[in-house]
């Protein structure tokens, strides 16, 4: 009787995180050395924080406060996403951050406003999935934001849909790369790579990660495009092949043998050899970003930048 009420308590006392938790902060409750950031409402919350709406009030400007516990196995993340948002301030495809801090037991950032991902974004359209043109265009964003992570000694190692995000106003037509929580520096101060650990625990989300990483190998700037690719897919098509598989063993089997055909069935021929260029790359090499760009913009007869995107037009 004792150890079955034991197992209950246990059950009952199973910590709720993100956006299922009770929210973290007050509205208008003020942070910030200056008090200046004021809290509206929870916006939105993942496996790991919450995000929320607020307020500069010395410029009246909206900005975005994410927030996490400052305790737990987990309490790292928020501090080294600022340094990542740190090194990349003013650098395009990265949203800026204004201010990080505690607060009561919490860690925070404010940061630049944003939009929707682009997870949530292929969910609502019709069809759920994003037009290849879209596709191609934010892709190519995409990959110049990773060659400009990548040159600053970071690999993001979590790139996927709900990590990428489209501006507000006259920044729509952007994407920007968020969440860097599980980031990484794989680079020394000299710009060599750093050496590779025998065994690396897992890092990443198993449905966009690389097949290598299902392997605990070390990861570097491929994998970042791996994942990417992955993400098209699921974009453009509206699910990947390995959707419903459970085991992680088959899963990384699959993504071993998967045709490329199979992935994107959608696609030109042509996109086949992204694919190909990626099998080629080690995880020390520096990937040919524009390569990458340029198969993505053969897919297309033209790469209108200036077209509106389907969810705005």
């Amino acid at each position: 009787m004792l150890n079955r009420n034991r197992h209950v308590n246990k059950n009952q006392q199973k910590e709720l995180r993100g956006k299922s938790a009770p929210p973290y902060l007050d509205s208008r409750i003020c942070l910030g050395k200056y008090k200046v950031f004021q809290i509206d409402k929870m916006i939105a919350g993942g496996g790991f924080g919450q995000i929320y709406r607020a307020t500069n009030l010395d410029n009246n400007e909206e900005v975005a406060v994410k927030v996490e516990k400052s305790v737990g196995n987990d309490a790292q993340r928020i501090i080294l996403e600022s340094k990542v948002l740190e090194e990349m301030l003013g650098v395009p495809h990265f949203p800026r951050m204004f201010y990080v801090g505690p607060y009561k037991g919490f860690n925070f950032i404010v940061m630049q406003m944003l939009g929707l991902n682009l997870g949530d974004i292929r969910k609502a359209l019709p069809t759920r999935k994003i037009s290849i043109h879209s596709a191609v265009r934010l892709g190519i964003q995409i990959v110049e934001g990773l060659e400009l992570l990548h040159s600053k000694g970071w690999i993001h190692r979590d790139l996927k849909p709900t990590n990428c995000c489209v501006g507000l106003d006259d920044k729509r037509k952007q994407v920007f790369i968020v969440d860097f929580g599980m980031s990484r520096r794989f680079k020394n101060d000299d710009g060599s790579h750093r050496d590779a650990r025998f065994y690396c625990g897992f890092r990443g989300t198993t449905r966009y990660c690389s097949y290598k990483m299902h392997d605990r190998r070390e990861q570097g700037p491929v994998d970042d495009l791996w994942c990417l690719y992955y993400s098209l897919a699921e974009l453009i098509e509206g699910q990947l092949p390995w959707r419903d598989v459970e085991s992680l063993e088959e899963l990384a089997q699959i993504k071993k043998v998967c045709k490329h055909e199979m992935i994107f069935p959608s696609m030109p021929t042509k996109f086949a050899s992204f694919d190909r260029n990626l099998r080629r790359l080690k995880q020390t090499s520096t990937p040919d970003y524009q390569k990458f760009q340029t198969i993505l913009a053969s897919c297309v007869k033209f790469v209108d930048t200036n077209a509106e995107f389907e969810w705005d037009s």
